[in-house]
């Protein structure tokens, strides 16, 4: 049986490549035959391919497939997607992207894909990245900050997959910085319990912090992979995908 999950963010640089990652890496263990895709990606450089996203998340996995199917769209320029296209003359076409997904997807029993910013970032003049979603029908995860200021993204960004009857697995709340302080411990600790109230989805986490990423992304990855807050996504992704049928 075929399935697949979209990772999208409450924002940049919430942990989107560390869970699309974790939870690849933690679901091949399991002996699942997992194929992953990075869809879009800007600011990667030509000379650090394997230090994109993309190129980090076909390593981890251990994949053969070639990196132009596993991000059809890769822009040098680190601005948005839109953007990005516009400045090198290369715009997105979302179904090129869901002709290469239908590709790998028929090679495995699992896609894990990765978005690129939030849900709302537009990838051409008409298109953002909820219809992409949308164009995929793959139920999502949210990855959000479990800090201060995580509550209002996490439940503007629920909000607006319900809006659009996208189905959701999962919050899953990380520490994107070390709560050392009393106050960030409190900030955390009040972030999760009001989530778990009002978001109306399963909430995972807090994911512990990982100091030194990107550098260490691939020891990070491993530890991540074993918490049981990924255990449990992989589970719900799993139910996820059976209700679907």
């Amino acid at each position: 049986m075929r399935y697949g999950v979209f990772i999208t963010g409450t924002d940049t640089g919430v942990g989107k490549t560390l869970v699309t990652a974790a939870l690849a890496l933690h679901l091949k263990k399991r002996g699942v035959l997992v194929g992953v895709m990075k869809p879009i990606e800007t600011g990667v450089s030509p000379a650090r391919e394997m230090q994109s996203d993309a190129g980090r998340l076909r390593s981890i996995i251990e994949s053969e497939e070639p990196l132009g199917a596993i991000r059809p769209y890769s822009f040098d320029q680190p601005v948005a997607p839109l953007a990005a296209a516009q400045a090198q003359g290369h715009p997105i076409n979302p179904d090129t992207i869901k002709k290469i997904y239908r590709l790998l997807s028929s090679r495995y029993e699992c896609m894990v894909v990765e978005g690129v910013g939030g849900v709302r970032v537009p990838i051409t003049p008409k298109i953002s990245v909820t219809e992409l979603i949308k164009s995929l029908r793959l139920p999502v995860v949210v990855v959000g900050r479990s800090g201060l200021g995580g509550i209002n993204h996490a439940l503007l960004t629920i909000e607006a997959l319900r809006h659009n009857n996208i189905s959701i697995v999962a919050l899953v709340l990380n520490q994107t910085q070390s709560a050392r302080s009393a106050l960030a411990r409190l900030q955390e600790r009040t972030t999760l319990e009001i989530l778990r109230k009002q978001a109306g989805v399963p909430v995972l986490g807090p994911l512990p912090y990982e100091p030194g990423l990107p550098g260490r992304f691939r020891p990070a990855v491993i530890h991540v992979a074993r918490s049981a807050a990924i255990k449990k996504l992989a589970q719900l992704v799993s139910r996820a995908s059976k209700r679907s049928r």
